[in-house]
């Protein structure tokens, strides 16, 4: 934060300063006293209207181009009338300002004039040895003249601007003869060209401020929608889908580090991320364990040589094969608790630059999604069963009116088995409560493996236990429940040195779509147990 606050300050002051400059530009004389003070006008040829950018296109540097265009645009209108003050001072037609365009070995290009519209290109001004001159002056630092009839025809003195740039030149051209002295203009030329350098600093300065505020922009724009998105689920696919957008990658993983346990799993993923990726566990061996544990985050270019190193997200998973490839974890202080995972099939597809801002995009992510988290797990546990790790009654009582409306709202049908374990307070009373709970957990254990992920699998109370089955017919629940009664059957329970057999009655009740049984499903399959119980116990009643 203070990093950031003291950019913003030195913008203020940059801002402030080149605005008092421009507003008071300075009219100098032949004499060392103050010039008039020039009234401002309005540049002849206004920049165009900054350009709108989404956040995206921020963070992913897609703005460089337009913003730069502006920016140099801006800059030039912003040095006329300058320029111009000093063309009439001493004399010239015309006063250029040139500045390389990037690097050391960029050419020199005329950025600004004192003349009207677009700047003229640097490559046909003037003539082939003026423009020679003008990359000598820049390059040495030194000020020159070109003279013709010997007279001084063109003056040139480098300009160092502050932002540490190689130099460049302000150049003055007259057809005649200037207007002040050779010697007196070699007097002037340094301070006139520090003077703009000054400016030029100060405008970059300016400018660099606002990138940095738009991006911040960006990434608290972000932040904002996903602190909105309270559903883990739909919190962590859009935390995915952002990092994708962020950083240019073709997917992006979300894990869920456990540091206590050393190990994780696969939370959520975007599309195109490939199968390999899916629902996997996250080892502490693994190429992205090993990035959670220390908490650094890694960064390849060209991923490919990952497969030498073992798994990616298991130490027996030998790799990925990929192009590119970061792995950022997201820290809750000195810990892990989860980390992003962006890749590419093509190496160099991934760009440090990018890469920073998924960095960014998973610290600010943190927060939301480990209260996301936190409050899911809290919701989970008001609703689980403590002993089995099953649904509670208040869970199954809020599933059963869920699944019976969607039976109506998209037709078919949906079933319900109860399920009693026979005899169980003679457990409880022959080999204790603590062998009952293994008894209860090891029932629940196959329920719960026996069924689908849609499926609802709760224990009421007791020894009672339900399975709530949407979009399945008397059959097919009658079917079920007999294969997960044979199962409990054949299951030995070892406790206490002692061998313990199990058996369960079942009563089945369906709903069909726009029946007249909604209301007694519940009651219905509770008479078909107690019918199972009155016929001998260990079987599956169904009506």
């Amino acid at each position: 934060m203070g990093p950031a606050l003291a950019l913003l300050a030195v913008g203020a002051v940059a801002g402030l300063l080149a605005g008092l400059w421009l507003g008071a530009r300075r009219r100098s004389s032949m004499t060392p006293t103050e010039p008039v003070v020039q009234p401002r006008q309005a540049p002849p040829h206004s920049a165009s209207p900054r350009p709108s950018l989404n956040p995206l296109q921020v963070l992913r540097g897609e703005d460089l181009i337009s913003l730069a265009q502006y920016d140099a645009q801006e800059l030039s209108e912003e040095l006329r009338p300058f320029l111009r003050d000093l063309a009439r001072q001493h004399g010239a037609n015309e006063v250029t300002l040139w500045r390389r365009a990037a690097g050391e070995d960029a050419p020199l290009e005329i950025v600004a004039w004192s003349g009207e519209g677009l700047p003229p290109v640097g490559a046909t001004w003037g003539t082939a040895a003026e423009r020679a001159l003008v990359a000598w002056s820049a390059a040495e630092r030194m000020v020159g003249f070109e003279r013709r009839d010997g007279e001084p025809r063109v003056a040139i003195c480098p300009v160092r601007f502050a932002s540490g740039e190689p130099a460049g030149a302000l150049v003055l051209q007259t057809a005649e003869r200037f207007t002040t002295p050779r010697d007196a203009l070699r007097d002037w030329l340094p301070h006139h060209a520090a003077q703009v350098g000054r400016f030029v600093g100060l405008f970059s300065t300016r400018n660099e401020v606002a990138r940095q505020s738009r991006f911040t922009r960006a990434l608290l724009r972000i932040a904002r929608e996903l602190q909105r998105s309270h559903e883990p689920s739909v919190l962590e696919r859009a935390l995915c889908d952002y990092a994708v957008e962020v950083t240019g990658g073709e997917y992006a993983v979300l894990l869920r580090w456990d540091a206590s346990q050393r190990n994780g799993r696969v939370a959520a993923y975007s599309d195109a991320t490939p199968a390999t990726l899916h629902d996997s566990d996250v080892s502490a061996g693994s190429v992205a364990g090993a990035a959670c544990i220390e908490g650094t985050p890694n960064f390849w270019e060209d991923a490919r040589f990952l497969a030498d190193r073992g798994g990616l997200l298991r130490d027996d998973d030998g790799g990925l094969v990929a192009g590119s490839m970061a792995v950022l974890p997201m820290m809750r202080g000195a810990d892990a608790i989860g980390a992003l995972l962006v890749g590419a099939s093509r190496p160099g597809v991934l760009r440090a630059l990018e890469i920073r801002n998924g960095s960014v995009l998973s610290a600010l992510a943190v927060n939301a999604l480990e209260a996301s988290w936190e409050l899911a797990e809290t919701s989970r546990r008001s609703r689980t069963d403590a002993l089995t790790g099953l649904w509670n009654r208040r869970h199954f009582d809020e599933q059963l009116e869920r699944v019976l409306a969607e039976t109506d709202r998209f037709g078919g049908a949906c079933a319900l088995v109860i399920c009693d374990i026979d005899f169980f307070k003679k457990v409880n009373d022959t080999h204790g409560h603590d062998a009952g709970d293994v008894v209860l957990q090891r029932v629940a254990a196959v329920l719960h493996e026996g069924v689908r992920t849609v499926d609802v699998c709760a224990r009421l109370g007791g020894e009672e236990l339900a399975l709530l089955l949407p979009q399945t017919a008397e059959e097919g629940a009658t079917e079920l429940a007999e294969r997960l009664r044979q199962r409990i059957e054949a299951m030995m329970v070892q406790h206490g040195g002692v061998t313990i057999q199990v058996t369960v009655s079942m009563g089945v009740a369906t709903y069909a779509a726009g029946g007249d049984g909604k209301a007694t499903i519940f009651k219905r399959a509770d008479e078909r147990l107690y019918e199972a119980k009155r016929g001998g116990r260990n079987r599956v009643v169904a009506g």
